[in-house]
């Protein structure tokens, strides 16, 4: 089979079935779904077992015990038998067009290793916003260093959970998911490795609907986790890469994590912080658009 999916799943239960019907339901059938089950013990691999007759190939793995992200997805990877690897995740909605757009690109652009598309986030009720809006807006993902400073420099802007690569990109250069941040930052930190080694492409099709649901259980609502991550991971990749990272690059994509985290306090915590964050780079125009989109939401409310 050409297409192996790589599902990661930790306490999956309430989510898994949208997710697989969206995978069953694709155009492209001819697919490997292997799936990992990360050292939880709810119904997941019961809802798998339900569907191993339903796809043409299903490998279910298990962890013994919790690894995380990284090492579940190296896991995963690694029991593949595709040479295109298409990455889902446990709460999200694959639109049927998925694995087929993506399929068609890698095979008639063969110096792409990796390509993603656009994601609908979803709050339970509606579609609140689409991402990422370079793709959005008709805009193509620069390439090489350049693509590595505009994932470094704003964050992440390729959707991980609808990535396609090609397995022999990640085998011959030597690329896998780090242990070393916490789940939060395996994807980011991939993209920015996988940047400088082959051309990443962006589909403007909308291809996932992302769960983004308040009540939903995920790493990442976890904030202060998340920032912590985020934070070590600027700093480790200005220690790695000094002849890509000049000092004004870091100081931006640390401001830039300075206004994500102050868009989640509130007006005490955000006034604590605001002079600590604003004194590390003070002549970055961002923040007095920043100050004053949030002094207005202070009148507001």
């Amino acid at each position: 089979m050409k297409i192996s999916v790589v599902l990661p799943i930790y306490n999956g239960e309430k989510t898994l079935k949208v997710t697989l019907d969206s995978l069953l339901n694709q155009t492209y059938k001819d697919f490997q779904l292997v799936a990992c089950i990360d050292g939880t013990k709810d119904g997941s691999k019961a809802i798998l077992e339900d569907y191993r007759t339903k796809f043409k190939a299903l490998l279910i793995l298990e962890n013994k015990h919790n690894r995380g992200l990284g090492p579940t997805m190296n896991r995963l990877v690694s029991n593949s038998i595709g040479d295109y690897i298409a990455v889902a995740e446990q709460d999200d909605y694959y639109y049927k067009d998925r694995l087929g757009l993506q399929v068609k690109l890698l095979d008639e652009k063969e110096h792409i290793g990796l390509v993603s598309g656009v994601s609908e986030f979803w709050d339970g009720e509606k579609i609140t916003m689409n991402f990422p809006g370079l793709l959005v807006n008709g805009g193509q993902y620069p390439k090489g260093e350049d693509m590595f400073l505009l994932n470094y420099r704003n964050q992440i802007k390729v959707v991980n959970s609808c990535m396609m690569f090609r397995k022999d990109v990640h085998i011959n250069n030597g690329l896998y998911f780090t242990s070393h941040y916490p789940s939060i930052s395996v994807d980011w930190t991939y993209v920015l490795r996988f940047s400088l080694v082959s051309e990443i492409h962006g589909l403007s099709n909308i291809l996932v609907r992302l769960d983004r649901r308040q009540e939903r259980n995920s790493v990442t609502s976890n904030k202060s986790k998340q920032f912590s991550a985020s934070r070590e991971l600027i700093r480790s990749f200005a220690y790695e890469h000094p002849y890509l990272i000049k000092k004004y690059d870091y100081k931006f994509a640390m401001t830039t994590q300075h206004l994500m985290e102050l868009s989640h306090f509130g007006k005490l915590k955000f006034m604590m912080y605001y002079f600590v964050f604003f004194m590390q780079n003070p002549t970055d125009v961002r923040w007095n658009k920043y100050i004053t989109k949030r002094f207005k939401q202070f009148i507001k409310n």
